[in-house]
Parts: C-alpha cells; structure tokens; sequence
C-alpha cells in the first residue's frame, strides 16, 4: 500500500515556520552576541589543552571545562585588579595632595628651567587642583556614570563568555557531532567536509590575527613602558598584551598608564608613552591583524582590512571579530565549490 505524500505547500509552510522560530531565536541571544562568539572563540582556541589537561591528570570531563572557563577569567581579570591594587597606595596620596590644595599635575625641575615655557606651564597648571577636579566631576558626571555602566557591562559580558566557555567545553564532542550531521544533511558528506574545513580556517585566521596583535602591541608598548620608568612595567605589558584583543582594549591600558604618569609627575613620559601607543596600536590594529589573519587562508590583504573595517560598521566593536569571519567563510565556501566544479570538468 502506498503512503501518502505530504502535500508540497504544507513542506513550504513547514519550512517557513521553522525559519521564524530560528530567526526568533537569534534575534532573542542577539543583546549577548558579543559573548556568545568571544565564548565560542576562546573555547575553540582551549579545547586542545582542555583535553590534554583532562588526559594527563584524569579529570572529568566537568571538571576541565570548569577550569577551562576560569582560567579564561583570570587571564581577562587578574591583570587588571593586580594592577589596581598596586596603584591604590599611590591614588590615595594623590588624593589627599588634592584635597589639601595642591595642583593635580607637578612641572617637573627640569621643565621649570625651560625659559617662558616653565613659567608659563607653572602658572596655568597650578589652578588645576582639587577644586577644579571637583567641578570637573560634577560638569561630566553623565559621561562617568556612563564609563562606569560600560565597565559593567564588561563585567557581566566577561562572566556571560565564561559560562559560554564552560557549556560548549562541557558538550565539546557533542557539538562537534551535531555541526558535522548538520553539514552532511545540508550539503552531503563531501561538501559539508569543505564547508566545516572553511570554518575552522576563518575562525583559525581570525584567532591568529587577534592573538599575534596582542604580542605586537605588548611587546613594543611595553618597551615605552619601561623606558618611561612606570612601576611594574611587566605587569602593565601583559595587561597590554591580554586585553588588546578586546575592541579599544589596548587603548584603555594605555591611556590609564598616560594617566599615572600624568598625575605623579612624570607627564612627558606619559605624553610620549600615549603618542608611542597610538601609533603602535595604530599600525597593528591596521596592518599586523590584516596581514596575520589572511596569511592561513592566503587572503588579499584588502579584503581583510575592508572586512575588519566594515564589520564594526554594521555590527559595531564586536564587527571587528565577526567581519573577517564571515568574509573568510564566505571566501573559504566560495573556493571550496571552485574546486569541486573544477574536478568535476
């Protein structure tokens, strides 16, 4: 007896409604898009020393993943809070030479001999001090209260990409199955096989240019930083190396360094440090990261930097990391199809 067939209109209809479910559903994760693919990221670039870490010390597999996503926490946030409670000390003499009267920022000897200049730089710098910081505070204290809601929303972003970083690790083979079963469903074995290789070779190139910006942008800002004599200038290099992955990460570090420079007399060398910086950053952000994410994939090195461009555009900071993926996927599935139609000629 022969089964009925479904009739063709209820399959487009099937599929249809299926399509606003998945399109309800990322528009639903669409606010924490930006640590839900940081999560995926950093649990792509651990996954090997998970399972190295888990075979030579027997650890469940719960276990690992759990350190997994700690360890990504204190790599993001020991910096930062090693950082501020060496400097803590510091501020607090700083604010009670405010509070006594005394100019937010001291003319350096040397610069006081400077003739006209050091005279002139005495007699403007001298109004700046605690009263001027107070009403500074006060003018702005939209602009700061908003600073301190984006460093929330780090925070919260950074706990939201651990606990990404913990269920994928947690299901890491399994995930792996579903993507290969759903690329094979979707375009066969062969090409869900080319397709699956094109991702892993973008996320890869991606992950290569994030990582090697960081080395360059610690590396050579924390030779100004030791050149400059700021105290624990190791430290402040790693800092610098760590969070220059994140959007305008490296120009945070920078600018608190500049900062503490500034405030405890040593405002040349915080300049210098800044100006240095900038450039660095600069040069890095727009050459190195083009140059090492389309070197795996043998990219143009314009279509890199108009995708890392282009992706903040339309996604903001968090485009800087989605751009040059999608346009790498986009090109890896484009050669992957070239070279099929070509063995099949």
């Amino acid at each position: 007896m022969q089964k009925s067939q479904e009739p063709s209109g209820y399959a487009n209809w099937g599929m249809f409604v299926l399509l606003l479910v998945y399109a309800g559903a990322a528009y639903t994760l669409s606010p924490f898009a930006g640590p839900l693919l940081m999560g995926a990221v950093l649990t792509t670039v651990g996954w090997p020393w998970q399972l190295r870490l888990e075979r030579g010390f027997h650890l469940p597999r719960w276990l690992g993943s759990l350190i997994h996503a700690l360890a990504w926490v204190a790599i993001i946030i020991i910096p930062a809070v090693i950082i501020v409670d060496s400097v803590l000390p510091q501020v607090a003499l700083l604010i009670f030479r405010w509070q006594s009267g005394g100019p937010l920022v001291e003319v350096p000897p040397e610069v006081l001999q400077i003739p006209y200049v050091g005279h002139w730089l005495l007699s403007h710098l001298h109004g700046l001090n605690g009263a001027y910081l107070s009403a500074l505070l006060s003018a702005h204290s939209s602009l700061i209260t908003n600073s301190l809601g984006q460093l929330w929303i780090f925070t919260l972003h950074t706990f939201f990409a651990a606990l990404t970083v913990f269920a994928l690790a947690l299901h890491g083979e399994r995930l792996t199955e579903a993507l290969y079963l759903g690329a094979t469903q979707f375009w066969g074995r062969d090409r869900g096989d080319r397709y699956l290789a094109a991702c892993r070779d973008a996320a890869r190139s991606v992950l290569i240019g994030l990582i090697g910006v960081g080395v360059v942008e610690g590396m050579f800002i924390g030779i100004a930083y030791a050149v400059a004599g700021l105290s624990m200038w190791p430290l402040w290099l790693v800092a610098t190396a760590l969070i220059s992955p994140i959007p305008f990460g490296a120009t945070a570090v920078v600018g608190a360094a500049t900062l503490w420079l500034t405030f405890t007399g040593h405002w040349i060398a915080g300049l210098l440090v800044l100006a240095w910086g900038l450039i660095v950053i600069t040069v890095a952000d727009l050459v190195v990261r083009p140059l090492l994410t389309g070197s795996q994939t043998q990219a143009p090195f314009f279509l890199v930097f108009f995708s890392i461009l282009g992706g903040a555009e339309a996604f903001g900071l968090i485009g800087l990391i989605i751009g040059p993926i999608l346009v790498l996927l986009a090109r890896g599935v484009w050669r992957a199809w070239e070279r099929r139609i070509r063995l099949q000629e």
